[in-house]
């Protein structure tokens, strides 16, 4: 009898102790202490308000893991959360991270987006950053209230009511407004890139302006200062405009009388001023040699030296075969002069064939002792004639 006693009294103790184990299981179920999942961290400038341990972590609206703790971290909010092992796979390495809210009041919870371009797999222990927060409410509130203390409750009223009267009757005017400036819009909106570059632009523009301004400035002082001077001298200035109407009627009619012939004298000239311009080179030369013949003059003490040597003589003018000709096209050319050192020794005699037969072309070409001095000195038939003249002298 009393050990049946004592039997059901160890049973009702077993009973009762056995309360606190199963609500303890129960417990850590609901926590999912007992679930195996591969832990990650979220980093967020703020958690907000309802975010607690236990919070929903989504994927595309289906949930694959909780919020386990929500902690400060210097100035940002960590996250710990824990992943289904099973959902792991399905989840990329760069994936993000936002808190949602489904109500204005209701419990947030993290939210897992998928980028465009995903990449790899969500690892144990890895730090997703940053998570996006939804604006809070009392955060609305905290900046409405310094501004409905600024605003006179009288003055909001008078202004509601006048706004109300303002558009009372006028709904389909203000639908017609609101729709042309949609439109309006979305015609501009394409150009917005391009204006956007425009006021990039601008700041260039700008700042070019900003450095010509004293000299832009200066400029409308000196201006200032010219049209002072017109001013004063007006009288002057009006003498001269009538002079010099006076001179433009003149070279008018000078024009129109002699134009005919300016023009068939700048005609005969084209020629002449292409000739001189294309030997215009050869001024420089001409010039430096002048100089330096008059150098050379000083340097002689007026003194002259002549240099003499005899060449063999052409024979006599004959025609037409010596007529004069123009058969000249050597171009411009210094000719050796001034004569340095330098130009002198890379000068050559140049010949000018101005169409007399057997001209001269230039020294070495005739051997002078193979020849009678009659020959030398007249040519072949100077030196017939001279004979000649010779034999009837006798």
């Amino acid at each position: 009898m009393v050990s049946r006693r004592r039997r059901r009294q160890f049973l009702g103790l077993a009973a009762l102790a056995s309360v606190p184990v199963v609500i303890a299981a129960v417990v850590a179920a609901y926590a999912q202490v007992f679930t195996p999942r591969v832990p990650a961290t979220v980093m967020s400038a703020q958690a907000g308000l309802l975010m607690t341990p236990g919070a929903s972590v989504t994927l595309h609206g289906a949930d694959v893991g909780t919020v386990t703790s929500v902690t400060e971290d210097g100035d940002q909010a960590r996250l710990g959360i824990s992943i289904d092992p099973g959902r792991v796979a399905i989840i990329p390495a760069n994936v993000r991270a936002s808190i949602q809210a489904p109500t204005v009041f209701g419990p947030k919870f993290l939210s897992l987006d998928v980028p465009a371009r995903p990449h790899g797999r969500l690892r144990a222990g890895q730090v997703i950053e940053p998570a996006q927060t939804a604006t809070e409410l009392d955060s609305v509130f905290a900046s409405l209230v310094p501004v409905l203390r600024a605003v006179d409750p009288a003055k909001l009223s008078a202004t509601l009511g006048a706004i109300s009267t303002a558009l009372k009757g006028n709904g389909r005017n203000l639908g017609d407004f609101l729709a042309e400036l949609d439109s309006y819009l979305r015609q501009f909106n394409p150009s917005v890139p391009a204006l956007t570059a425009d006021l990039g632009t601008g700041n260039q523009v700008l700042r070019s302006y900003a450095s010509a301004a004293p000299g832009l400035l200066a400029t409308l002082r000196n201006t200032s200062v010219t049209s002072g001077t017109l001013v004063r001298q007006q009288a002057q200035f009006d003498a001269f405009l009538l002079d010099l109407t006076g001179f433009s009627h003149d070279t008018t009619g000078f024009l129109a009388a002699n134009g005919g012939s300016l023009e068939r004298t700048l005609a005969v000239l084209a020629p002449v001023t292409g000739l001189l311009a294309r030997y215009s080179p050869e001024l420089p030369c001409a010039l430096a040699s002048a100089g330096q013949i008059n150098t050379l003059g000083k340097q002689s003490n007026g003194k002259a030296i002549l240099n003499l040597s005899f060449y063999p003589g052409m024979k006599p003018y004959s025609y037409p075969g010596d007529l004069p000709a123009v058969r000249a096209a050597n171009g411009p050319s210094c000719y050796g002069g001034p004569l340095t050192p330098a130009a002198a020794a890379h000068w050559n005699q140049v010949t000018f064939d101005d169409g007399a037969s057997g001209y001269f072309s230039g020294p070495g070409n005739l051997s002078l002792s193979q020849q009678p001095l009659a020959v030398r000195l007249f040519g072949p038939s100077g030196a017939a004639a001279a004979n000649r003249a010779a034999g009837k002298g006798k």
